[in-house]
C-alpha cells in the first residue's frame, strides 16, 4: 500500500484540471482508497437492504463495504438493528452466512452470544469481575426510509438524515417502496475503482454507443445522451405530452435537488435528488416490449409511462417505473474493485409466475448493467496503463465533472470548496 501525507494528497488535488478525468492514482492507489474510506465512506448514508428482507424476528443479513461487515437484524421488539460483525472477545466474525434467521447472534469461535439488540447475553468461563454490559457488539448507525435500510459508518458527527428523508419521501411513497418486496437482486463484481463505476452511471454520453436496449426504452437518452436540436425537440414534445397525462393522473412531483453547502461540512453534505420523466411513447414500463411487467405500485392509479430517477447520497440511486423499482448500490471493495448491486422491487403482494415474469421485469437493467460492467472494466484497464493521461469532459458530462469536483473537495483541504463554486456553480450531480 502506498502512503500519502496530507501534503502529498493536497498537491495531487491541486494538480487536477477542472473538467478533466482524474490522475491515475485516484483510480488505482491503495493509499488514496484508504483516504476515501475515512473521508467519504464513513461520512454518508449507504443503502444496505430492504425491510422486506428482514420480515421476522431473528432475520438477518450481512452488508459489506470496503472491509467493514455489518449485521442487520430484526429484533424481538420489531426494530432493525445494525452491528459491526466483530466479536468483542477476540475479533472474530460473529455471523458467517450472508443471510438467515437466528434466535441469537452466537460467535462460533468461543460461543460468545449476543441478543439481537447487540447486548452480550452469554460468555462462559470469564472472571467474576467480568462486566458483560461493557462488551456488547459495537452498533452501526441505521435509518429506515420508506422500507429502505441505510447504514452510516461514522463514529460520531453523523450526517443529518432528515434532509434526505424530507426530499425523497414523496417520490418513494408514490412508488410504494415501504410496502414493496425484493423480487430479484443481482451483484455485478467490477474490476474497477468505485469512482469509475459511479462516473459511468452519471453520464449518458456513452448510451448510444453502448446501450442499444436502453435507448429503445428511454427517450431521456435523446436529451442527455444525444443533445442535438432534433433530439431535444423529440424529447420536449414527448415530455409535454407525458406531463399533461401525469398531471391528470396526479403522478407529477416537483423536482428536488441539493445545493452544496460551501463550507467545512462539505464532505458530509446531504445529497438527495429526484425527478420524474417520460419513457418513450411506445413504453408503459421499462420492458422489452413496452408492456407492464407487474402490478401497479404505490399511489399510481394507472400506468403513466414515466419513471422516477432518484439519488440518495453518492452510492445509492433508483430508477422506478409504475410497476417496479430498481435500486443501484455502488459498493467500494478496494482500490481497484467494486460491486454494482441491482435490487428490483415489486408490489408487496405480487407473486412471481402469477403476477409478474421475472425475466421481463429484470430485462433492461440486467442487460444494461452487464454492458456497463464491460465498459467500466475496459476504462479501468486503460487507466492502469502508464500511457494514460486525463482527458476532457464532453458537453454531456457536466454531472461527472461535478462529481469529480465534489470528490476532490471531500478528501482535500476546506479551501477546495471555493474552487468547486467557481467551476460548477455549487451544483451537485443529479440522478
Amino acid at each position: 500500500m502506498h502512503t500519502h501525507s496530507d501534503k502529498d494528497i493536497y498537491d495531487l488535488i491541486k494538480a487536477q484540471r477542472p473538467g478533466y478525468s482524474l490522475d491515475r492514482a485516484f483510480y488505482t492507489d491503495a493509499g488514496i482508497f484508504e483516504r476515501d474510506r475515512e473521508h467519504i465512506f464513513r461520512n454518508h448514508w449507504i443503502l444496505a437492504a430492504h425491510a422486506s428482507e428482514l420480515r421476522q424476528t431473528g432475520d438477518y443479513r450481512l452488508f459489506d463495504i470496503a472491509g467493514e461487515n455489518v449485521i442487520l437484524v430484526r429484533g424481538r421488539d420489531g426494530a432493525v438493528y445494525a452491528h459491526y460483525n466483530v466479536c468483542r472477545h477476540r475479533g472474530s466474525r460473529v455471523l458467517l452466512d450472508n443471510c438467515g434467521n437466528s434466535p441469537a447472534l452466537t460467535c462460533k469461535y468461543h460461543g460468545w452470544t449476543y441478543a439481537h439488540d447487540g447486548t452480550l447475553s452469554a460468555a462462559k468461563h470469564m472472571s467474576e469481575d467480568f462486566d458483560r454490559s461493557q462488551y456488547g457488539l459495537r452498533p452501526c448507525h441505521v435509518r429506515i426510509l420508506e422500507g429502505l435500510i441505510f447504514v452510516c459508518l461514522a463514529a460520531d458527527d453523523v450526517p443529518d438524515f432528515a434532509p434526505v428523508a424530507d426530499r425523497l419521501t414523496p417520490f418513494l411513497r408514490l412508488h410504494g417502496t415501504a410496502a414493496a418486496r425484493v423480487a430479484e437482486q443481482q451483484v455485478f463484481p467490477v474490476h474497477a475503482n468505485w469512482k469509475l463505476a459511479i462516473e459511468n452511471y452519471l453520464e449518458c454520453y456513452h448510451c448510444k454507443p453502448a446501450h442499444r436496449e436502453y435507448c429503445r426504452v428511454e427517450i431521456k437518452a435523446d436529451r442527455i445522451g444525444d443533445g442535438t436540436p432534433a433530439a431535444l425537440a423529440r424529447y420536449e414534445a414527448r415530455d409535454c405530452e407525458w406531463r399533461a397525462n401525469a398531471q391528470r393522473l396526479g403522478t407529477l412531483r416537483a423536482e428536488v435537488g441539493t445545493k452544496l453547502p460551501l463550507d467545512e461540512r462539505l464532505p458530509q453534505a446531504p445529497i438527495a435528488n429526484a425527478y420524474r420523466a417520460p419513457l418513450r411513447a411506445s413504453h408503459l414500463s421499462a420492458t422489452e416490449d413496452g408492456r407492464p411487467a407487474a402490478p401497479l405500485m404505490g399511489e399510481f392509479p394507472d400506468y403513466d409511462g414515466g419513471e422516477t430517477a432518484l439519488a440518495a447520497g453518492p452510492f445509492t440511486y433508483m430508477l422506478a417505473y409504475n410497476d417496479h423499482a430498481v435500486f443501484f448500490a455502488f459498493v467500494p471493495r478496494d482500490a481497484e474493485h467494486s460491486d454494482i448491486v441491482c435490487t428490483w422491487l415489486v408490489q408487496g403482494q405480487a407473486q412471481e409466475g402469477k403476477d409478474y415474469d421475472l425475466a421481463r421485469l429484470s430485462w433492461l437493467w440486467s442487460v444494461t448493467t452487464k454492458q456497463d460492467k464491460a465498459i467500466i472494466e475496459a476504462n479501468a484497464a486503460g487507466i492502469r496503463s502508464p500511457s494514460y493521461q486525463p482527458g476532457p469532459c464532453s458537453l454531456l458530462e457536466a454531472d461527472v465533472a461535478g462529481f469529480r469536483e465534489w470528490y476532490l473537495s471531500s478528501i482535500g483541504p476546506p479551501s477546495r470548496t471555493s474552487r468547486l463554486a467557481e467551476i460548477h456553480g455549487g451544483r451537485y450531480f443529479t440522478a
